[in-house]
């Protein structure tokens, strides 16, 4: 069970950091992938293809179908590492080098935990946001979390949600409830009163 950071606990502003260690690990992968692909896609050594029968020739078509996700990945792990979206959060905002939004402008939050073994890592909290508050800026400053294309990034997002990044710390799935303190004392609850936030993805 996630250790719940809350309200009373934190001294603002509070820094969480992207764990960029793994995301360089996901982009030495991708880079391993890629050049295990060329030499399949490009039919090298040609010997080997020549004699290879039906099975290299549906590995070489398998390949040539899904290179262009595995270059997707690589330019996603690498901004990943290399630009990454630490957050900082205060008591009036939740905000990276990229985009931020005010409590206030938050109409909903939620935790987003697709299957995975190691939540810790794999989670985020996505932010639906008040209408007056989607500016294409702030679309632009989340694409790279957006989860368009292919569950990545790159495309800006939709449905008024931005979304943090994988794989923080501490891990985001920890913060929850201190973002749900925070939205609700920034829309006048009282946050200990218990009312939760309406998951909207419920109802997608």
């Amino acid at each position: 069970m996630a250790e719940q950071v809350r309200l009373k606990d934190v001294q603002f502003p509070l820094q969480v950091r992207v764990r960029t260690n793994l995301w360089a690990r996901a982009f030495v992968f991708g880079v391993v992938m890629w050049v295990l692909a060329v030499p399949i896609i490009l039919g090298v050594p040609s010997a080997l293809f020549e004699w290879g029968g039906t099975k290299l020739l549906t590995l070489r078509v398998f390949v040539v179908l899904a290179f262009p996700a595995v270059c997707l990945y690589q330019v996603y792990t690498w901004m990943a590492w290399r630009r990454p979206r630490h957050l900082t959060v205060t008591e009036d905002e939740i905000r990276t080098h990229s985009w931020r939004v005010r409590w206030k402008d938050v109409s909903s939050l939620w935790l987003h935990i697709p299957f995975s073994m190691n939540p810790d890592q794999d989670s985020q909290v996505w932010f639906e946001i008040e209408d007056h508050a989607w500016t294409n800026e702030l679309r632009r400053g989340n694409r790279w979390d957006s989860g368009y294309p292919l569950g990545t990034g790159g495309l800006l997002p939709r449905r008024n949600v931005i979304r943090t990044q994988f794989a923080t710390d501490p891990p985001i799935n920890w913060l929850v409830e201190l973002f749900e303190e925070l939205w609700m004392q920034a829309r006048g609850d009282n946050p200990e009163d218990g009312e939760k936030p309406d998951d909207p993805a419920a109802h997608w």
